[in-house]
């Protein structure tokens, strides 16, 4: 028997994520010498904005970023690398809730409530075994989440919850072990070594496993006042976080990819079209290019992951024609959107 606890709000999950959880994986490009112009390219914002606190991007940034770092370094678990400068660099409202929390059973309670504001991608939950408690990452984002965002966010994770318990002074380790949902790779002890416990590949979602008894152990003396007040923080800004004109227009996007227009979007919103074309090339966008990555970031997600005819996936990300949607794929992954799906269904044997 298992019982699962949901995130408190049941709000869907917004189509953003708080820039700053990159940092430590910039700092680790930086790090194998990839230029700072470059990544600034990429978002089309200084590294000094991106540091900015409260500071949210649309989620296919994200996704672009993790691409950018594949090619850059070549290396398929940059993810696991950069995860590992997460718990000494990066600094939030969450991670020290977290860190003050009395218990590993209160800090992913809060994890669960308040995840999905700084990542976007997933959405977290604790399920309750008779042998472990699992807190799961279940991919519900706008765009899917790759391998290396996995890895990098479940790394960070194990490291906080170990930090958390050795500063309690207890020398035994919470983590049982990690499930991961994507396919085994070629060298899976390289998993193991980075996340130091077993690893189950082609589970159903991303997990860690905690030792029940350890979850609800006692861990540091309660400050209520101090979660308290860190709640309070972290509710106002997730309550009054003003959306940029870039997040409206991917939510917008997001909705309705096949329909969504720019005197739609302007009208909804009452804007005057030119005036809100240059507030959003002020931002480094513009419509037709933000609608070209929510397209490309779709397509691969159908091209790898459901069984749909072309035409039907050329219709979903509103092309008038197939042969369009060729024509775009060619740009995009320098292929057909058949080879590449053969290509995807290649690698996946391979695993």
């Amino acid at each position: 028997m298992t019982k699962s606890d949901q995130a408190s709000d049941n709000q869907p999950l917004p189509n953003a994520f708080y820039a700053p959880t990159l940092l430590p994986a910039i700092e680790e490009l930086l790090a194998r010498g990839v230029a700072r112009e470059r990544i600034e390219a990429l978002f089309r914002r200084s590294l000094f904005e991106l540091r900015t606190p409260f500071m949210r991007v649309p989620l296919f940034l994200s996704r672009r970023f993790w691409a950018f770092a594949l090619e850059q370094t070549g290396d398929p678990l940059i993810g696991l690398a950069a995860g590992r400068r997460f718990v000494s660099t990066a600094t939030n409202g969450l991670t020290y809730l977290f860190d003050v929390a009395a218990s590993l059973d209160s800090a992913c309670q809060y994890f669960v409530r308040f995840f999905p504001f700084f990542n976007g991608h997933f959405e977290a939950r604790i399920v309750r075994g008779e042998h472990d408690v699992q807190l799961q990452l279940l991919d519900r984002g706008s765009v899917r989440a790759g391998a290396p965002t996995a890895d990098y966010i479940l790394i960070s994770l194990c490291s906080m919850l170990r930090r958390k318990f050795l500063a309690s002074g207890l020398g035994r380790d919470p983590i049982l072990g990690v499930d991961l949902a994507s396919a085994c790779t070629h060298n899976p002890g390289q998993h193991e070594q980075a996340l130091r416990v077993p690893v189950r590949w082609g589970a159903p979602q991303h997990a860690i496993r905690l030792d029940p008894q350890l979850f609800v152990t006692a861990l540091t003396p309660g400050n209520h006042e101090l979660e308290q007040t860190l709640i309070e923080l972290l509710e106002q800004t997730r309550h009054n976080s003003e959306p940029t004109l870039l997040e409206q227009v991917s939510d917008h996007l997001i909705a309705d990819l096949a329909n969504a227009n720019w005197q739609q979007f302007c009208t909804a919103q009452h804007l005057i079209e030119r005036t809100a074309a240059r507030r959003l090339k002020a931002l480094g966008w513009s419509f037709s290019e933000v609608l070209d990555e929510y397209r490309r970031c779709r397509a691969e997600d159908y091209l790898q992951a459901v069984d749909l005819e072309l035409v039907e996936i050329s219709d979903r990300l509103g092309y008038s024609d197939v042969q369009s949607f060729n024509r775009a794929c060619l740009r995009w992954l320098g292929c057909a959107p058949g080879v590449y799906r053969a290509r995807c269904g290649q690698a996946l044997n391979l695993s």
